[in-house]
């Protein structure tokens, strides 16, 4: 049995070398009996709202680290990554989104790759493989700042946020639980297809991505990773299940797009471009009043370990 070793709040298998199965590791919510999980469409009767004289931000921001200022990539990254392990990183966690998300209601989010070796000592007879040293940076495929951001097709009534940010991965790991937890409560016999996985290069007015370079100049290396490393995964899903009161199936089309950081080749925003049909307000409030329940409020307050929200800007910020 392979040895569990807690990072935080997130439980996190060793990294073996070696070898690519086609197993994966789960990293748990940090608020497990939530269970673990991934889209943004759900059905509960919204919460008690605040005071309708409370002003309404444009977004809120669920941090699961205090604010920083600390740029990508996290202190101790490499900021000279090659670009064989970046574009290694970057297949990594295009081959594990498109394998594991059709499973999604069955495992959860699975977020890094197992990687089994069998060790000297298991041609002994013993059948154990042996563990290695574990680095977050290549088992993770998610940056340990992503963001999930949304946007709803029609602005929210107030005390609604325009825009909602998630940002951290314990938050990231948790909204997820969290979507995935009410979905199961409400409905039955839930399935996720796979309709559409899209890699997307630099765009074409993209600076440098193809500029000419004069004979005898070779680029800078500030130009370099700008031109080579802008890369995103567009995502389509169909989920669909059947209503536990009404026996109704229903179901939502619903389009993502992971962006990589082009210095790490880690998920650093996931953007759902959209949901279809639209998550009723309800949706957006039961979401945000269960992250408040983890202690995280849209006024800054967060208890012990929780994390802090802010709120953001004037009524019309985006994304």
């Amino acid at each position: 049995m392979h040895s569990v070793r807690r990072v935080g709040q997130i439980q996190v298998r060793p990294k073996y070398a070696g070898s690519i199965s086609r197993r994966y590791s789960h990293v748990a919510s940090p608020y497990g009996a939530l269970g673990e999980g991934h889209p943004d469409s759900l059905l509960v009767s919204p919460p008690s709202r605040p005071a309708s004289h409370t002003p309404v931000p444009s977004s809120y921001v669920f941090n699961s680290s205090a604010p920083s200022s600390t740029p990508e990539p996290p202190p101790g990254e490499d900021t000279h990554l090659p670009d064989q392990e970046w574009e290694i990183r970057t297949g990594r966690a295009i081959y594990v989104l498109q394998q594991t998300l059709p499973d999604f209601f069955e495992r959860g989010l699975v977020s890094s790759l197992e990687i089994p070796i069998v060790g000297h000592d298991a041609g002994g007879g013993q059948g154990k493989a042996k563990e290695g040293k574990e680095d977050p940076d290549v088992v993770c495929i998610y940056s340990p700042k992503v963001r999930l951001a949304y946007r709803p097709p029609v602005a929210l009534p107030p005390p609604l946020p325009r825009v909602l940010h998630v940002e951290g991965l314990q938050l990231y790991l948790a909204s997820s639980a969290l979507v995935r937890h009410m979905l199961k409560t409400l409905y039955t016999d839930l399935h996720v297809e796979l309709r559409q996985v899209r890699v997307q290069g630099p765009k074409n007015g993209s600076p440098n991505a193809s500029a000419p370079v004069p004979p005898g100049t070779a680029p800078s290396e500030t130009e370099k990773p700008r031109s080579l490393r802008e890369k995103s995964l567009f995502v389509g899903l169909a989920v669909s299940g059947v209503a536990r009161v009404s026996g109704a199936r229903g179901g939502w089309t619903v389009n993502s797009t992971y962006h990589f950081s082009p210095t790490t080749g880690l998920i650093n925003l996931h953007t759902i471009d959209s949901i279809e049909p639209a998550p009723h307000v309800s949706v957006v409030d039961a979401f945000r009043a269960a992250l408040a329940k983890l202690g995280i409020g849209p006024e800054g307050r967060a208890s012990p370990g929780a994390g802090a929200a802010r709120t953001q800007g004037a009524r019309e910020g985006g994304v």
